[in-house]
This record gives C-alpha cells, structure tokens and sequence, in this order.
C-alpha cells in the first residue's frame, strides 16, 4: 500500500470514528463484561419502557388505524384451578377489548365449575362471572364432560382432542379464528385489533403470536418475553411462541382440532398451546409476528431459563414439585416428539442444554464426507492447536484438511506445515499476496472432493464432544443452506452465537461477552436457531449449496464476507441454522476495531442497506440495535441507528477512493 493510500486509509477510518460517536452522541466504548454485563431489566425499568411505548402508540397512532370488526375469533379459557377473581379479571379483559367480533367459550370440567368451589354447572359458574359478562351474549360456558360424551374420545397422542373443531363440532363454535387463553392472564385492550389487523394484512396468514410479559399478584409489570420472527427450527426447540398465538379455524381442524385436557395445570396449559402451534405450522401459509406485548401472565417458576442444575436445587428444596414437573416437561417432551414422529423426521427428541428446551437429534443419512478449509499466516502455535483439537471426539470423520498458506515466514510454521504433510489427510496451498479472506477460501474450496465444507479459522479449539456431528446433522437438511457453531473466548464467556443485522449499525454478534454460565437469555444462545448470518470463524456447508451461490465474494476482502454469504444463501431459499451443541473455544480478542474494515464496511452498506433498514427477522424491533446484550429499546433509539447508519456512508469520492470503489 503507498503512503497516499495510507494517509487516505487513516482519514477515512477517523472521520467514520467521529461520524459513529457523533451518532451515538457518546464515545464508542468497550463491551462490558462481568456482573456489569446484565442490562438492567428491573421492573421498574421494564415500566418505564411500556409507557414509553404506549406514550409512543398514542402519538403517533392515527384514528381508526385497528379495526373494530372482522372476522370473529373464538376464545377459550379453561377455568380449572383459577381462583374466581383472576377468571373474572381474565373475562373482564375479553370484554374491553377494542375489536368487537369475538366470542368467549369458558371451559369447566364435566358437570363442575373448574374447582373454583362454588358449586356445579354453568349457573355456578356464571355467579363467579362479572355482571357484563352474565349479560353478553359472545360469553358461553363448556362443559368438556358433554363434548367427551358426544363421541370425541381420548388418543394416543400426547393430548386426547376432547374440543373438536371439526365438521359436526359444537354449532356455537362460530369463529374463524381461535385462541386459548389462560384463565389467570389478562389481554391487553388492542390484543385481538393488533392481531386482527394482522390478519387483514396479508390474506394468507394463518397463525399469529404476539410478545407478552409476567405480572405478579397484583398484575404489575415485571418482565417481558419478546419474541423473534417465525422459526420452525426454534418451535422445535422451545415453546417460543408462548401466549397469545391465534390460529385459523379451518387450518386448526385440518391439523386435528383443538386439544384440551380435563384438568390442566398452569404449566400444562403451555404444553397446549404448544402442541397447538406444532400442529397448525405443519398447514399454516403464512405464520406472523406481532412485536407488541399484548398478553400479561401470572409469574411462575421460571422452567425455561433455568439450568437442569438449577432444576435438581428447587426439587430438593421443594420436593412435592418434582412431580409436577416431570409431568410438564414430559407433556411438552411429548408435543415434540408426536411433530417429529408426523413429518417423517428420522431424528430422536432430547433434552436441551437448559432446561425446558429440547434437542431434536437429526440422524446424519450415510457418510457425508467432510472437508476443514483454514486459513493462516505464521502462528504456529494457535495453527498446531486447531489441528490437534479436531480430532477430538467429533464423533463424525475429516476427510480433507486442506491448510492455506498466505504468506508465512517464520522457520516455526514451515517446520509445522512438514510435520502435518505426513497425514495423509492434509494439503498445503500456498497463496501469496495481500490478505483476501474470501478469495482465498474459494480457492481451497476448489481442491476439495468433500461434500461438505467446514471452514474454520486457526485460531479455533474445538472443545466439545460431538461438535462436527452436531453441525452436520443440519448441514445435511436440503433446506439448510449452513450452520453456525456456538464460539467461546477461553473464559468461556460468549463470542458468537448468531449474526443480527443492524446490530451495531451494521452487523453484530448477538450477546457477545456473556458470561460463562449465564442462561438468562436461553432462547437465544442456547438452542437450535436460525440467524440472517453466523460467523466465518466455524461454517459448514454443502459443497453443492457453497458453489450454487458462487462462493464467497473476493471483493469482501476483509470484512462481511460470511455475512454477505449467508445473505445470499437466505435470497436463494436456504435457512442459516445456529447450533449451541457444537461448541468450540475462539482465540480472537475481546475488540477489534475497525482497521482494515473501510472498504467492506462502505460495500455493504451500499449492497444490503435495504435489508438492514427492514430489520431482521430473527430479532425483536423491542431489543436495541445498538446493545448487544438484548437490551429494552429506548425512545428515540430508531433515529439514532438510522443517523448512525447513514453516518457511515461515504460520500463517493472521499478521501481520494474511485468513486466505483465501493459499488
């Protein structure tokens, strides 16, 4: 590079430094670590925001903006176990909301009350019910003594169907959508309006879930579940869907109909919704998001964020629960294993990593053969390391590695490259040259014979049992496009566990610093997921897939090569999987900076700016772009990452670059 080329180099790299601090309107900082790690998700923190962001609604909402009426959506609420004065503040919330075309079935048990204690038969019931409830019409009562009667019968799947939302079903079941909602839980006023306009949106959806919180016993906020956008891949890891998810009624009587059980437990009453949600996907057009939290639940032990230690520690400390909870976690063990055994899955159904989260084992289909592709430059000792690491209970064979030299000079990594020329596994390409991380990988690609490519960085351990059988499984899937693994720093804190775009302003890695050990955020570092990218360091492909999208681009030399990648594997219709089962320890420093970036940075702005602006899919619009850490949203925050975005770009022609540079 010339002296002009530097002086350019550095001007640029200034000037985006003082456009990202200006943006931020603070100076970049250090990714925090340790205890300081955590956002602050407080309660009273968590108030704030929902008042923020209904202050926002208010403002900016225009009149009629929600429909009123539509199509009718049938609500179910199963009163087994709710004390009456939660059912009646549940059905008071139906009663408010917004949207008027609905009708709300409460269930009771048999010729019971739902052991509310006051009695038997409807006429009980409706002495625990408001007035206004008592008085409208849209609110019935179902006994599912009657419908079991009627000749529904039990299954041997995991839910005996006793509601059947099929021809010759209850006549009072008039909705074109249907919904369950827990009889401890309240809606939001909007709730069905959101979701109904949802609806209106796009004519072929079929399933809508929303985001919704916990309240404690006076129904104060205390935390929120946001969601991100539909994944199957996650659905079968995690009910992730939660409350409130409203289905399409013919959608839901072609996938078996509604199944409740006689008496449910509030745990159970997930496991429902659940094996609901598994079953309507198989069917549904279109599946949609609505990132607003519209649905307030009873706070509960929390099952899914804790770990299986922390599962043993509650049973010794309340032993009486142990029983129930084998019976919750079986019931939603057995929602997924009866989709895995519908779908012709050859897979087996496994615990997760944490607890309330499940591992569906793919069985690999005969012996793909696997290639390693890695680059290096001297570093002998990091180079010696990875090699020796791969061998290490990966439970799958390496057919190929194939060492790319960029320039090497110390006598160290000659004398390394000798040793490793006696596996007969092992090449060594030697490319000379400035440093190009795409052109040279696509160049080693070409030597190989395998059906998959692993390409892997140096400076990479692998650590974990089974970690290259664990990504094969899915890179094996014709519609998986790659698989990410989840990378470690030698702490164990957390390097990468999946892609998001516009984090950061650009793209970033998702909850990068978490500390070893932490399952907070379980539903996202911690299972089978998908993600608009995941990093370079450790990607598996299929060869065929790897040179139907043309490989990497040379012209990413630096940086948002496996970004840019992966962006073009989702425009051709593949999925890009994360996986926590296969865990490996990165080297890399905790900062990097941004030298050697500019160019990259500039390109892909210009190439992907479109889909950086529409937002990810896989990531809430609640969560901060601009915290990695999963962080509220603050007001105001969009404005500033648009600022941010568009204080990156160059003017074309700055600082001396061609002005087609970046195209």
């Amino acid at each position: 590079m010339s002296e002009r080329d530097d002086e350019a180099l550095s001007a640029a790299l200034a000037w985006c430094a003082d456009r990202l601090a200006a943006a931020l309107d603070e100076p970049p900082v250090e990714p925090p670590v340790g205890d300081s790690w955590v956002p602050d998700v407080s309660p009273d923190t968590y108030r704030r925001w929902l008042a923020d962001q209904a202050s926002a609604r208010a403002f900016s909402r225009r009149s009629g903006a929600l429909p009123e009426h539509g199509p009718s959506v049938t609500i179910f609420v199963q009163a087994a176990g709710a004390p009456r004065e939660l059912l009646a503040g549940c059905v008071d919330s139906v009663l408010a909301q917004t949207y008027r075309s609905w009708e709300l079935l409460v269930v009771v048990d048999g010729d019971g009350d739902g052991g509310n204690g006051s009695g038997s038969g409807s006429g009980a019931l409706s002495a625990l019910l408001p007035g206004a409830a008592r008085a409208d019409r849209r609110v019935d009562v179902l006994r599912l003594g009657d419908t079991i009667a009627g000749g529904c019968g039990r299954t041997d799947g995991a839910f005996p169907p006793v509601v059947p939302l099929r021809a010759g079903g209850p006549d009072r079941l008039r909705g074109e959508f249907v919904t369950l909602v827990d009889a401890d839980a309240t809606l939001d006023p909007e709730a069905l309006a959101e979701v109904m306009a949802a609806v209106a949106r796009h004519d072929d959806v079929d399933l809508v879930y929303t985001d919704e919180d916990e309240v404690d016993w006076r129904g104060e906020p205390l935390r929120p579940v946001l969601k991100p956008g539909w994944s199957p891949d996650l659905l079968l890891s995690a009910p992730y869907t939660g409350h409130l998810a409203v289905v399409r009624r013919s959608v839901l009587e072609a996938a078996g109909g509604l199944r409740l059980r006689p008496v449910v437990t509030a745990d159970d009453r997930l496991a429902v919704d659940y094996d609901t949600v598994l079953r309507v996907s198989e069917h549904a057009r279109r599946a949609v998001h609505v990132p607003r939290v519209l649905y307030h639940g009873r706070t509960r032990r929390s099952r899914s964020r804790a770990t299986a230690g922390d599962q043993h520690q509650q049973l010794e400390q309340q032993p009486d629960q142990a029983q129930e909870l084998e019976q919750d976690q079986a019931a939603c063990w057995r929602a997924v294993r009866d989709a895995v055994d519908r779908r012709g899955l050859d897979a087996e159904v496994v615990a997760g990593s944490v607890a309330g989260t499940w591992r569906v084992r793919y069985h690999v289909q005969g012996r793909p053969s696997v290639a390693v592709i890695m680059p290096f430059r001297d570093q002998a000792a990091l180079t010696a390391r990875c090699l020796a690491s791969l061998d290490r209970a990966p439970a799958h064979p390496i057919d190929e590695i194939v060492l790319v030299d960029n320039g090497s000079a110390e006598p160290e990594t000659r004398a390394l490259v000798d040793r490793f020329r006696t596996d007969g596994r092992v090449s060594v390409l030697d490319i000379s040259g400035p440093f190009n991380w795409a052109a040279i990988n696509n160049a080693a690609a070409a030597t190989c014979r395998s059906e998959m490519l692993l390409f892997l960085n140096n400076d990479i351990e692998a650590c974990s049992p089974g970690w290259l059988v664990a990504m094969v499984e899915h890179a094996q899937r014709p519609e998986v496009g790659a698989v990410g693994a989840r990378l470690v720093y030698p702490d164990g804190s957390l390097q990468h566990g999946g892609v998001v775009l516009g984090l950061g302003g650009v793209a970033g890695h998702l909850l990068q610093g978490l500390p070893a050990g932490d399952t907070r955020f379980a539903l996202w570092d911690r299972v089978v997921r998908p993600y608009s990218a995941v990093t370079g360091a450790c990607l598996l492909v299929r060869r065929s897939v790897f040179d139907e999208v043309g490989g990497f681009d040379p012209a990413y030399a630096i940086a948002f090569n496996d970004v840019d990648f992966c962006l073009r594997l989702r425009r051709a219709g593949y999925r890009v999987l994360y996986t926590p089962h296969a865990e490996l320890v990165h080297y890399e420093s905790v900062s990097r900076g941004l030298s050697g970036y500019f160019v990259d940075y500039q390109r892909f702005l210009r190439q992907w700016g479109d889909e950086l602006r529409a937002g990810d899919p896989w990531f809430s619009p609640n969560l901060s772009r601009l915290d990695s850490r999963c962080a509220l949203k603050p007001a105001g925050e969009d404005e500033a990452w648009t600022a941010l975005l568009d204080g990156l770009l160059v003017p074309e022609g700055a600082f001396g670059y061609p002005a087609d540079l970046f195209a």
